[in-house]
């Protein structure tokens, strides 16, 4: 297809929302996620092929411009067990700063974060334990468990979805705008 038509079908599209939609809609964002990476929530999210250290799991989530995800809700716990199919994975908490204070990605200094820790867990068992890792068969649930940064597990890198936006005058006709965030 010519870019051309697509660009007359996008105006259709457009035009066709703003005619039928009782609110503004000269501004559209389209987000998506590419392949392999499934998009869930406003995030993509890819599992590792094969099991890593954490500091390695981390790093390879950060060479796909990504980062290793840290669930914010029980529901996206479980999404990410389902990315996994029954392995160990890591989660992107630590608290190598200091014992007992989990600090995980994304949050700020601790406050606020989501934790779902297995009965008896975090224990810091040995006093080597300073990870997490997500053990879909802890207690034939999905919880986490402490566990030592050395050990091999699989990771989920999270990274943002791929964006285009278009802007459309009272028309409909699409325009060139930069400005459209």
């Amino acid at each position: 297809m010519s870019r051309a038509k697509v660009g007359i079908l996008v105006s259709f599209v457009i035009c066709l929302c703003c005619v039928t939609s009782s609110t503004p809609c000269n501004r559209r964002h389209a987000l998506h996620c590419t392949a392999p990476w499934k998009k869930w929530g406003g995030s993509c999210y890819l599992i590792t092929q094969k099991p890593l250290t954490y500091d390695d799991a981390r790093e390879a989530c950060r060479r796909l411009g990504a980062k290793m995800a840290a669930p914010r809700s029980d529901q996206e716990n479980d999404f990410l067990a389902s990315l996994a199919q029954g392995s160990v994975i890591w989660v992107a908490c630590t608290d190598r700063r200091q014992e007992g204070e989990w600090e995980c990605e994304g949050s700020q200094d601790g406050q606020g974060i989501y934790t779902n820790w297995g009965k008896g867990e975090p224990n810091d068992y040995g006093g080597r334990e300073d990870c997490v890792v997500l053990w879909p068969f802890y207690d034939l649930n999905i919880k986490w468990n402490d566990v030592q940064c050395k050990i091999a597990a699989r990771a989920v890198c999270e990274r943002s979805p791929i964006g285009s936006c278009f802007t459309t005058n009272n028309e409909g006709r699409l325009e060139v705008d930069s400005s459209c965030l």
